[in-house]
């Protein structure tokens, strides 16, 4: 996957909002994998790939629906952006620095 931006995050998110949560770890996989498809695609052939884009997660996003942004951030949308963070840190191989620890095992304090 290319370099990561917030707006990437954000799209993530809105799209994932659209799903039941039950369907939101299989279908942010999904996003993750158009994207580095997307990016092997161009690295090879120097265009975008016809369905998968230039290897950014928003151009993968680009034929996925969208919610519209929130008015506010709601408890939702603020789990689903940490999910699609944390997702990303966890799985994202050492082609794309994110730094050595994972995130997944931060706890809320009580």
């Amino acid at each position: 996957m290319r370099g990561l931006q917030l707006a990437d995050l954000e799209l993530a998110t809105r799209a994932l909002l659209l799903l039941p949560g039950s369907e939101r770890t299989s279908a942010l996989g999904r996003m993750l994998k158009a994207a580095r498809l997307g990016a092997a695609h161009h690295a090879i052939n120097g265009t975008a790939h016809p369905l998968h884009g230039t290897g950014t997660l928003m151009s993968a996003l680009s034929r996925l629906p969208i919610a519209p942004r929130p008015p506010v951030l709601t408890r939702d949308y603020l789990h689903c952006l940490a999910f699609v963070a944390i997702t990303i840190c966890d799985v994202m191989d050492d082609t794309f620095d994110i730094g050595e620890s994972t995130l997944s095992a931060l706890h809320r304090k009580p």
